[in-house]
């Protein structure tokens, strides 16, 4: 079967667009129907239940082997043509943010406080639909592929779904893996990924200073916590053109800052974060996590009663890294079959589908959902990507499923 596979002509690019096409509204009725209900990281029961719902309506009647596999980290599917078949991997990402909606759109969050801003509503949507046409072998896939829908791509305070389904054997046997993105401010029609190191190592550093605070009319007794904290933001300002070369992709920014309760009280305690989003090396990072560590201690040791009873470094997601060739592979694909694909440059937001590409070969890409009028950018309240956009997405997974890199790996 594999030989007889090869031998045939791909279809044409408008026979797998009519399909993209065709499901279109299926594509939006499901996206909406998961935009209702976000639900954060490790929580995401109800996106589960309606997802699997999906799979196995799909399912149903397959001509081909499918298993559905439950993991800790999310669901993945497998769609088994030919064992001598090359096994891909297409991942979405289903978990949302800790955002109050405000687009007054009529699908718009049913849960208070939190909204698929990112889109992942919109991922997981998509490979609904790419998987439906392929298990109703709609589309014959040259393939054997296997779908993942990931829980808590953006809990990255402790360990995350990729980062779990890694471990859970989600990449075993997987010759390339694949992950698409929306982004709301590109025009449709466009995708973007690059070669090599994409996106940054999301790291961030947490620290608490505690001293005495006290009444504000006995400011010469003992400290008060927001000028160690103020001194400590002015003295690592820019503390990372002093170690790094003006080039150096690394960005070193603080993030959060919280002291006081009350206009009389100088505060005993303040809270910092800062978010630290980088390409280096993991021993250079270290070492300047180290210099940050040094600093603040010795800041702090100049107040009297004053302590850093809390320092905490959290590596984050590593940096995403596709495969140069796979990138290629894809861009020409794309290119061929009338889309835009253009190279980006290194990005510093995290994604922790860089563990997939750890481990196997593959590429990373965003597409343009951008609205024809007023757009908003990802996590925002008002992250309204356009939907006329999704068939596109569709069209990327049923173009992958027909076309496989020359070289085997």
């Amino acid at each position: 079967m594999h030989a007889l596979i090869d031998s045939l002509e791909s279809p044409s690019r408008e026979a797998i667009f009519s399909f993209a096409l065709a499901f279109e509204e299926y594509t939006i009725k499901t996206r909406r129907a998961l935009h209702q209900i976000p639900e954060l990281g490790w929580e995401e029961e109800k996106t589960l239940a309606t997802i699997l719902k999906e799979i196995q309506k799909a399912a149903k009647n397959s001509i081909y082997t499918i298993n559905i596999v439950h993991k800790e980290g999310g669901i993945w599917v497998d769609l088994l043509v030919d064992p001598s078949l090359p096994h891909l991997l297409f991942r979405s990402d289903i978990d949302a943010l800790p955002i109050e909606e405000e687009t007054n759109l009529p699908f718009s969050s049913k849960h208070p406080g939190k909204m698929h801003a990112c889109g992942h509503d919109c991922h997981a949507a998509i490979l609904l639909t790419a998987f439906t046409i392929l298990a109703k072998n709609l589309l014959a896939p040259r393939a054997n592929i296997r779908f993942v829908w990931q829980r808590a791509e953006e809990y990255n305070l402790c360990r995350s779904g990729g980062e779990k389904l890694l471990e859970e054997g989600v990449v075993e046997g997987i010759d390339h893996a694949y992950g698409l993105h929306i982004n709301p401010t590109t025009s449709i029609g466009t995708f973007f990924s690059k070669p090599g190191r994409m996106m940054a190592n999301s790291s961030q550093i947490n620290c608490t200073i505690e001293c005495s605070g006290g009444h504000v009319m006995y400011p010469d007794r003992g400290s008060n916590a927001i000028y160690i904290m103020i001194d400590i933001q002015n003295s690592l300002r820019g503390l990372e053109g002093i170690y790094f070369k003006p080039t150096e992709p690394i960005v070193f920014v603080p993030s959060i800052a919280q002291a006081g309760v009350a206009s009389n009280v100088r505060p005993n305690r303040a809270e910092l974060t800062f978010a630290l989003r980088n390409f280096l090396p993991e021993e250079e990072r270290d070492h300047f996590v180290s210099i940050i560590k040094e600093k603040i201690h010795a800041i702090t040791a100049t107040y009297p009663t004053a302590l850093v009873s809390r320092f905490s470094f959290i590596p984050g997601y590593p940096s995403l890294t596709t495969d140069p060739e796979n990138f290629y592979f894809v861009q020409d694909l794309l290119l061929k079959n009338g889309l835009v694909a253009s190279e980006t440059p290194p990005l510093f937001c995290g994604e922790d589908f860089a563990y997939y590409l750890q481990k196997v070969p593959g590429s990373f890409w965003c597409f343009g959902t951008k609205q024809e009028g007023e757009t908003y950018d990802l996590h925002t309240s008002k992250c309204n990507p356009n939907e006329k956009a999704l068939k596109l997405g569709v069209f990327f997974w049923l173009l992958l499923s027909q076309n496989l890199p020359s070289k085997r790996l």
